[in-house]
């Protein structure tokens, strides 16, 4: 009896729809793929079917994807290449059929799924349909024939971009590059699948002038059919994949080395290098962490753990209209939350909307429709400097400046004003929300809600308990954020809470080592060498001097072991901001690079210095491992999970480490401990390795090599 999938045969057509059990999407699990092995046995032994019908009952979309959970547990090339072979052999079955089948599509269709729909015989989508080859994301590449059939089907260019990069095709795109041939209503979606199966199977080459035309074009003449235009091609892709991977990731330059050597090839060779390939990837420490990665990211949607449920958000308003109020009021209204933004000056109110209005154009970008959704998202959004307007907010998030007695009175003035079951949310990045709720009248309704800047690319929310935050408030915001596309993570109420704390804490490190006469510069290199998105000091930059100034001593007066370093003082008092001033530790232009600002040596009294060695990036990275260790000791965040979550999704860290307590174990604790004592000699008592580190063997203890 069928789980998966489901057969129904009438007047010669066979309808098979997809719907895994007890599931929200369909996965190609291993019980799903061999489902669909023996559906194939099936219909190509029936003589009463001459075309076939794949659809998905799943109201999200066709595919998912495969199971990560299966690529987590691989630990041997073999069985990755096994593997690969597997999916393979079961969609050259489908391939292989004796009448077309056609694979009608809605929602999303990912990884296998896409590969899957690539072994059909034609593809119909709805107009919300998505395709994405997104497994160089989780360092491997399409293992079930997509490398494969995907360059047979459009022009290579095209096919280059979607397997190197893991980008999203939606369905207007799709058709226009060939990889589907129709697009319809929703509504007409199985119907007009229906008919078109039944034409393929009177008229086989139906659809081959059509497809040849979006494949055609001079571009393609000149690029893929001859050798030299391919070598171009080829060539072209490469410095691509290398400013892309920096020589991180080994997916990308693999897959393009692959369809290099495959573009000659018949389907079964090429199959064939592709499960070699992906067998050799699937081992690599790279592919663990980014798998470690998305699991990070897919743990936050089973909810906060704890057990209040949360209230239901229906209207948000907003306390200042800066680039961060803006941009927390544009999140809102993109995900079609109504949203007031408010300010105490009608011009900043109209600087934000402003702002809004930009993003929201930036983001709908030239897809159909995009006019008639900007306007719709633009009209959720109300600039108001009247008090009066916040009766009906569920939840009101508040993003002044970083004063706590500023805080305060904002938050005693618009208390009054609230209804009972309202939430008033601090954007605070490492001020106290205990102390903000001393002047409530109902604390219980108070909590952070620390949005990451800018607010349209950070997908990090901290979610912070002060002492009387009820389970129902975090809850509430927890849920909130993630119904706005973020990551949440539920942080205690403590000094910078958890990423700033571990980032001030690594900045204020860099600092106290260019005092020391290191080339800040040099140092810089390094990190982003490393793999983080950039050094501490151009980090500083993007911060703000002065906001660093401000968190950093937060930081350091509330732990007495992190050493106070005046340097970023010195420096705001020389008139240098960072980059919204123009002026740092680098000179910002509206175009071109951003070179090193030569005014720094003499505003801070450096000399050239050392040149950084891979020590002096550890110093800084171990301190960060020190501090983590810190945060779960004194109960910051619960897990590993999280601070790594945090680094990764809040700061940058690089994803195929695995996050910063992944690395540390990768480190090995002796070794690692050792290191700290030695630096703590040297250097003081915030490198003296913390009570987690000294008795476990690892952040995820037993995995620590």
């Amino acid at each position: 009896m069928s789980k998966y999938l489901s057969l129904t045969v009438k007047e010669g057509l066979a309808l098979i729809k997809l719907d895994a059990p007890d599931e929200k999407v369909n996965v190609l699990s291993g019980p799903f793929l061999l489902e669909l092995e023996e559906t194939a046995r099936e219909l190509a032994s029936r003589l009463d079917v001459t075309a076939a019908v794949v659809c998905s009952a799943k109201e999200p979309g066709f595919i998912a994807g495969a199971d990560i959970s299966a690529i987590a547990e691989v630990d041997e090339a073999e069985t990755g290449r096994n593997l690969a072979r597997q999916g393979q052999l079961i969609f050259n079955r489908w391939a292989a059929l004796p009448f077309p089948v056609v694979a009608a599509i809605h929602g999303h269709c990912l990884g296998g799924g896409t590969e899957f729909a690539l072994a059909c015989s034609a593809r119909i989508v709805a107009e919300n349909a998505s395709f994405a080859l997104p497994e160089v994301r989780l360092g491997i590449l399409p293992g079930f024939g997509g490398t494969q059939r995907l360059p047979r089907l459009i022009a290579l260019e095209a096919a280059l971009d979607m397997i190197l990069t893991g980008r999203t095709v939606k369905a207007d795109h799709a058709r226009r590059i060939g990889l589907t041939d129709r697009v319809v209503t929703a509504s007409e979606l199985v119907v007009q699948a229906e008919a078109l199966a039944r034409k393929l199977a009177a008229a086989p080459n139906l659809l081959q002038p059509e497809r040849a035309k979006a494949r055609g074009g001079l571009r393609r003449l000149l690029l893929e059919k001859n050798p030299v235009g391919r070598l171009l091609l080829f060539r072209m892709a490469a410095r691509n994949v290398a400013r892309q991977t920096k020589g991180h990731y080994p997916a990308p330059p693999a897959a393009l080395a692959l369809l290099r050597k495959t573009t000659s090839m018949d389907l079964d060779q090429g199959l064939e290098l592709e499960a070699q390939t992906l067998g050799q990837l699937i081992v690599t420490d790279v592919c663990k962490n980014l798998v470690h990665i998305y699991f990070l990211s897919q743990r936050a949607k089973k909810g906060s753990g704890l057990a209040a449920p949360p209230r239901q958000v229906q209207q948000a308003t907003v306390l200042g209209a800066g680039v961060m109020g803006a941009g927390i009021a544009w999140l809102f209204a993109s995900k079609f939350v109504p949203v007031r933004l408010k300010d105490i000056r009608q011009e900043a109110v109209d600087s934000g909307m402003a702002h809004i209005r930009k993003l929201l154009i930036k983001k709908a970008g030239k897809q159909p429709g995009a006019d008639e959704r900007v306007v719709a998202q633009m009209a959720l959004v109300t600039g108001t400097i009247d008090a009066e307007t916040m009766d009906d907010a569920d939840v009101v998030v508040e993003a002044v400046v970083e004063k706590m007695a500023v805080k305060q009175a904002v938050l005693k003035e618009t208390e009054a004003r609230l209804k009972e079951t309202a939430i008033f949310a601090s954007n605070t990045s490492a001020l106290s929300v205990s102390e903000l709720q001393q002047v409530a009248a109902r604390p219980e309704n108070i909590a952070g809600m620390h949005f990451f800047n800018p607010v349209d690319r950070m997908p990090l929310v901290e979610i912070i308990r002060g002492r009387q935050t009820s389970e129902t408030t975090a809850t509430t915001l927890f849920d909130l954020a993630l119904r706005l596309g973020k990551t949440p993570v539920l942080v205690a109420d403590r000094p910078g809470f958890l990423v700033n704390r571990l980032l001030m804490a690594y900045l204020n490190e860099a600092c106290l080592m260019a005092e020391e006469g290191l080339d800040w510069q040099s140092l810089d290199r390094r990190a982003s060498s490393f793999g983080l998105p950039m050094g501490p000091f151009r980090l500083i930059d993007e911060v703000g001097i002065d906001i660093a100034v401000e968190v950093g001593n937060t930081i350091s007066s509330a732990f007495s072991y992190l050493k106070p370093c005046p340097l970023l003082d010195r420096l705001r008092q020389a008139g240098l901001l960072g980059k919204k001033g123009g002026r740092g530790f680098y000179l910002y232009r509206s175009k071109g690079k951003t070179p090193a600002n030569p005014a720094v040596a003499g505003a801070l009294g450096l000399s050239v210095g050392r040149a950084a060695t891979e020590s002096d990036l550890r110093r800084l990275l171990l301190l960060m491992v020190n501090e983590a260790g810190r945060c779960l000791d004194e109960q910051v965040v619960a897990r590993p999970e999280d601070i790594d979550t945090g680094m990764v999704f809040g700061t940058g860290f690089p994803p195929f480490h695995g996050g910063l307590c992944r690395w540390a174990d990768h480190q090995g604790r002796q070794g690692l401990v050792a290191e700290l004592q030695k630096l703590a000699q040297i250097h003081g008592d915030r490198f003296a390795p913390c009570t987690n580190l000294e008795n476990n063997p690892g952040f995820y203890t037993g995995k620590a090599k």
